[in-house]
């Protein structure tokens, strides 16, 4: 909860931005897992304010906060009059209290449009379209440049992630996820010396934290830190659409070539990805190390086999998806590299 002092000083601090007086703090308005967020508003200054306060966890214990750099970093470089692409404006920062303010953005996410609209794919394409537009102006403003990929992180962090969601029974248990784990180590040497796209990446580029409103799409909770390939942002929000909603990737599409793909299609020509076909094998690469991490995700969380229907079907539709993209993988690279 936020304390009567803090709520004092946040109120302090907007009167002196915006010379409102009356500022209201409700709440708490959304409690995530790492955060929970409360809405100051005032009838002088109209538009509300998003006050963000991290729970007290071991990874936030030296307050570095850097969601609240990233905005404050990339407002002046896309937030234009009539810029379509945006972040939530900063309003100020409180390191000791693990809390920052930033503007209320009012509109729904990628998520929510995703389930609305599920029966309506022209309209789930649009809200991708836009949401991987945004990506490519982000990424465009964030110190990219072209080199080698560090191959061996892939293997690395699945490994970690493995470790920290006591996903061991994974390799022991499901031959699919084995052989996907095997697939990245084995075509891991066909990408070691080609040069792909990096950029300070979105870090946590999913359908919930994109916001598309009518006239502008925001992203939140931006770290904008790490340079690394932008495959990784890409294919981090490819295997939560593929994994997570019906339809998006099916088995009769995984029996064509990927240029053939619906999803894939669409995203990587709203992003501008490069068409070269080592590059898209890159990317099929990467995206098995996504859907690999995101489903030992949700397999944590079935451990006591009690998990809502939607994330076993979710299980399921992980397997399909990535024997998929190991079969694609091998047969794609396998050519490529007999090719070079």
């Amino acid at each position: 909860m936020l304390s009567a002092d803090l709520q004092q000083q946040i109120i302090q601090q907007l009167g002196e931005q915006t010379d409102a007086k009356d500022w209201v703090i409700n709440g708490p308005v959304i409690e995530a897992r790492e955060c929970i967020l409360y809405k100051a508003s005032s009838a002088t200054y109209p538009p509300a304010i998003a006050i963000k306060v991290y729970r007290d966890r071991k990874k936030r214990k030296n307050n570095t906060m850097p969601q609240y750099a990233a905005l404050e970093r990339f407002a002046p470089l896309l937030n234009g009059d009539d810029s379509e692409y945006r972040v939530p404006v900063a309003y100020g920062s409180f390191p000791e209290q693990r809390t920052f303010l930033m503007e209320w953005v009012d509109a729904p996410s990628l998520e929510h449009r995703l389930w609305r609209y599920c029966y309506h794919q022209g309209r789930q394409q649009h809200g991708m379209r836009r949401t991987f537009g945004w990506l490519r102006a982000f990424h465009e403003q964030a110190d990219h440049e072209v080199k080698p990929a560090n191959i061996n992180r892939y293997k690395n962090r699945l490994q970690q992630c493995i470790e920290r969601h006591e996903g061991e029974f994974l390799l022991v248990k499901n031959a699919v996820f084995h052989t996907g784990l095997a697939c990245i180590t084995n075509l891991a040497g066909q990408f070691e010396a080609l040069n792909v796209a990096h950029a300070r990446l979105h870090g946590d580029f999913t359908p919930s934290n994109m916001l598309i409103g009518n006239d502008a799409v925001t992203a939140i909770d931006i770290a904008g830190a790490q340079l690394l390939p932008v495959a990784e942002d890409i294919c981090l929000q490819l295997s939560y659409i593929a994994i997570g909603y019906p339809n998006m990737l099916t088995r009769g599409d995984m029996k064509k070539p990927p240029s053939q793909w619906p999803l894939l299609a669409v995203i990587l020509e709203a992003y501008g990805y490069p068409q070269d076909e080592q590059q898209r094998c890159f990317l099929l690469y990467v995206f098995l190390y996504q859907l690999l991490r995101r489903w030992a995700v949700i397999e944590s969380r079935n451990k006591e086999r009690r998990t809502p229907l939607v994330d076993r079907w979710r299980l399921r539709n992980s397997a399909m998806i990535v024997a998929g993209v190991c079969r694609t993988l091998d047969k794609t690279c396998h050519q490529n590299g007999n090719r070079s």
